[in-house]
């Protein structure tokens, strides 16, 4: 199915009033499919038989319950403009690999103008060092071991600088181990691996968007690199208030 079909290709966020004025356009790659609000009661069906199409109904039942349960813990919960989910396989190394991702793209306010964009932008990468690289001691230090996917969080987080079409903006890579509340009482769930890459845009003035992308397959940073890569270059900004394009 293409990204039209499910309304996910040049689609404009425009929010005027809550809890503040936005608006911009942005494509998204075809495999990923939007997701309903968790608390939503419709949706759900319709988005399980687009990623799950060979699965039965309890199958889908059993998969849209259990996502509804973990999305908050994995997404945003304000401002939310948009999440999405791919699930599929992946071509590595000879090999046909398990490939999931989580997208959210969220909305925040921000004070800067668009003469200061730039030094915006510069606030936003240092503040994400500052995260990811501060204050790292060699002990809390955590070995994540999956196939393809050694690393070490912290030393093996990234953080970029990036000229987009539409402006200055900031991109990071970080590798974590999330551990999961289990689904039912007696199951204890393994840590997790979990790779975010994210993208932080500022707009002309008033807000920021933020893109996430989070996925356990961490042996296809360079795939999901690339899938947000593209929304990063098909990013434009609107007049919130008389819907014109802004320039960067």
């Amino acid at each position: 199915m293409s990204a039209t079909e499910h309304g996910m290709t040049g689609d404009i966020a425009r929010s005027d009033t809550a809890p503040f004025p936005y608006a911009f356009h942005h494509q998204v790659p075809d495999e990923f499919v939007r997701l309903p609000e968790p608390t939503a009661s419709d949706g759900w069906r319709q988005a399980m038989v687009q990623l799950m199409p060979e699965s039965d109904e309890e199958q889908q039942d059993a998969a849209s319950e259990g996502l509804r349960r973990q999305l908050p813990l994995l997404s945003a919960r304000e401002n939310v403009v948009l999440t999405a989910m791919c699930v599929g396989t992946e071509e590595v190394d000879g090999d046909e690999r398990l490939s999931m991702g989580l997208l959210a793209v969220t909305v925040r306010p921000s004070e800067h103008t668009p003469s200061t964009r730039l030094f915006t932008a510069e606030g936003i990468y240092q503040a994400t060092a500052q995260k990811l690289f501060s204050n790292v001691a060699e002990e809390s230090l955590e070995k994540i071991g999956f196939p393809l996917g050694e690393g070490l969080q912290g030393p093996q987080d990234m953080v970029l600088a990036a000229k987009l079409p539409c402006g200055p903006a900031v991109m990071s890579t970080s590798l974590r181990t999330l551990r999961l509340p289990a689904l039912e009482a007696e199951l204890a769930m393994p840590p997790l691996p979990m790779a975010a890459l994210q993208l932080v845009v500022p707009a002309p003035h008033n807000y920021c968007v933020y893109v996430t992308i989070s996925t356990p397959s961490v042996f296809l940073l360079d795939s999901y690199s690339a899938r947000l890569a593209h929304i990063g270059r098909t990013l434009k900004f609107d007049d919130p208030a008389a819907g014109q394009p802004q320039q960067p």
